[in-house]
């Protein structure tokens, strides 16, 4: 045998190794094998898909139905799947007053029963439907509401489109403590009251954030902000993320509107402001 055979015969089983190897890897294969083995591992960064995470906003209660009466009663409600949690806000004017839940729950709210006059409330974290049932004399009421991290979806109000409706002003959001992007943008509806409408919109996330509607043009810090005239009272952000409209107290004049703050009353600092131009 000659030693050139000798070698060949050396080197195929590494080859044939090397071979499952590379086969292994998912090199060169098509896409059906990229879609059981994940991205090429040798393909450069920029070309490889990856799936963004959907955007989340800041905790927020939703309101789901409003119930009251003189006599037991029982709610069949719906809890979104994504939802992180619901409860029930009791009020009841005499005797006792019990909250039971189908199916039962595999972990027990608290404060699900009470002696009236009182009020409180009780936590489940539960999804899909449920059957609550409310056993209680005299008045009450029962306030369900679920507790959601989904951004905000709503359309343009079909009033800022009515005929005699105008579009007063619009502005981009910049950062002051906090970041903020999108637009916000003002209307003289027919009527004559204001209305605000966010869309894009999104801010950090947070609870307890309001809008602030300021006499200030162009405020850079929370100081210059709280200096200049408020109008209004404070209006509770719906979503951190999401377009979203506001039709605005009665009584304040949108033509005096200079900018849209984002006021966190906790901290009492701004997260973002959209300076208006016409």
């Amino acid at each position: 045998m000659s030693r050139r055979g000798a070698s060949a015969r050396r080197l195929a089983p590494a080859a044939t190794a090397l071979a499952g190897l590379l086969a292994f890897g998912g090199c060169g294969g098509g896409d059906g094998d990229q879609a059981r083995t994940g991205p090429d591992p040798f393909a450069q960064i920029s070309q490889q898909t990856t799936t963004p995470a959907k955007p989340r906003a800041a905790p927020r209660w939703q309101h789901l139905a409003r119930i009251k009466g003189t006599s037991p009663r029982t709610q069949s409600i719906w809890i979104a799947a994504g939802a992180i949690q619901w409860r029930a806000r009791w009020r009841c004017t005499r005797g006792r007053i019990a909250l039971t839940l189908k199916p039962t729950p595999k972990s027990a709210a608290e404060n699900t029963t009470g002696r009236c006059p009182a009020s409180a409330e009780a936590t489940w974290v539960q999804t899909g439907e449920q059957r609550l049932r409310i056993d209680a004399r005299g008045t009450w009421s029962v306030v369900l509401e679920q507790q959601i991290d989904s951004p905000i979806d709503e359309p343009v109000l079909a009033a800022m489109r009515a005929p005699g409706t105008q579009r007063l002003a619009g502005g981009s959001f910049y950062d002051v403590e906090r970041e903020g992007r999108g637009r916000a943008r003002l209307y003289r509806l027919a009527d004559g009251r204001g209305a605000l409408r966010l869309a894009p919109f999104t801010t950090s996330a947070n609870t307890d954030l309001f809008v602030w509607l300021s006499t200030a043009r162009r405020p850079r810090t929370s100081e210059q902000a709280t200096r200049a005239r408020r109008l209004g009272p404070l209006i509770a952000l719906k979503a951190t993320t999401g377009p979203q409209n506001y039709v605005l107290p009665a009584g304040v004049d949108p033509r005096k509107v200079r900018s849209v703050v984002i006021w966190c009353r906790p901290a009492r600092i701004v997260y973002t402001v959209a300076s208006l131009r016409p």
